[in-house]
């Protein structure tokens, strides 16, 4: 069955029957400017009724807190990406910089240069340069003066050059098959073993996609678990009953994340953004405990003292 297009009026109408409490002129007002799917489609859960066998709000839940929510993740997913992009930019450059130093500034890119030990590697490995020089070809055909400039006095193009052109997932592939001589050397440079580092940066990857693209991030969970740290055991976060508990797959494994590999500046300004828009979300936020929030966001109730934390 298709959807039936609702008018603005029509769509308050029916999260009024929903006992959503609603000022008309404040609705029309952030449905006119925010596409109603996402604003409450994306955000209500929090604020529906679990024991109604039908859809319906909370007693006192309200649209201005739906959007509040909303508005929330908007601040946060430009924080992380602000944060991320700074943590990227390193990544490539010490990956440039060590890859180079093994491999030399020309022909990089070749097979024997990175761990091929089985066939799934090996195909992964052939799948990776292609995609590279793939991306490459697009670039140069779209007109980028740098790359057309070393390929035309050069005849090649040098890591720490491609490695800015590149995408964060192909950057997050490319350090998941070096070797892992080559892999220890990158992630000792931010004091971390290179197994821990591998799954800092797939987290990374899909985080940047997400605030790049304006998807939900509040409540992210994704597949690939962080590997256990001391910020986890200073929170006494660890497996209960076989499942991950928080601070793994969540958003505040995600905090974590930056927590290590940002310097210590760095880190104070971006917790502070996010700290600041809990504590605006807490204040208008009234209809639910707000701990149902913090544990949707996978964050411990002392959450504050992680940045009291030193590595």
């Amino acid at each position: 069955m298709s959807k039936v297009f609702k008018t603005i009026e029509e769509q308050i109408e029916i999260l009024k029957e929903r006992n959503l409490i609603i000022n008309e002129e404040k609705a029309k007002e952030i449905f006119r400017d925010n596409n109603y799917y996402y604003v409450i489609n994306g955000y209500k859960d929090l604020f529906l009724d679990k024991n109604s066998e039908e859809e319906k709000y909370v007693e006192g839940a309200t649209l201005e807190e739906i959007f509040t929510l909303y508005k929330f993740d908007s601040e946060i997913r430009s924080a992380f990406l602000k944060y991320i992009l700074k943590i990227e930019r390193r990544i490539d450059t010490y990956i440039a910089y060590e890859f180079s130093r093994q491999y030399g500034e020309q022909n990089y890119l070749i097979w024997n240069n990175f761990n091929n030990n089985s066939k799934i590697s090996d195909s992964r490995i052939k799948s990776l340069i292609a995609d590279i020089n793939s991306n490459i070809s697009t670039q140069i055909r779209n007109g980028n003066k740098m790359l057309s400039h070393y390929i035309t006095r050069y005849g090649y193009i040098p890591l720490w050059v491609l490695i800015r052109i590149i995408t964060f997932g192909q950057i997050s592939k490319f350090y998941d098959l070096m070797k892992q001589q080559d892999q220890n050397r990158v992630a000792k440079k931010f004091t971390v073993k290179e197994k821990e580092l591998k799954t800092y940066i797939h987290n990374l990857a899909i985080i940047r996609n997400i605030c790049a693209h304006d998807e939900k991030l509040y409540d992210i969970r994704l597949k690939n678990v962080i590997v256990q740290n001391d910020i986890h055991k200073y929170f006494n976060l660890a497996l209960q009953n076989g499942l991950y508990a928080k601070g793994f797959k969540d958003l505040f494994s995600k905090v974590i994340i930056l927590k290590v590999l940002l310097n210590k500046e760095e880190f104070k300004e971006f917790y502070d953004i996010v700290i600041n828009e809990i504590e605006k979300l807490k204040s208008e936020v009234k209809s639910i405990e707000f701990s149902k929030v913090l544990d949707k966001m996978g964050f411990v109730d002392k959450y504050k003292e992680l940045i009291k934390y030193i590595k």
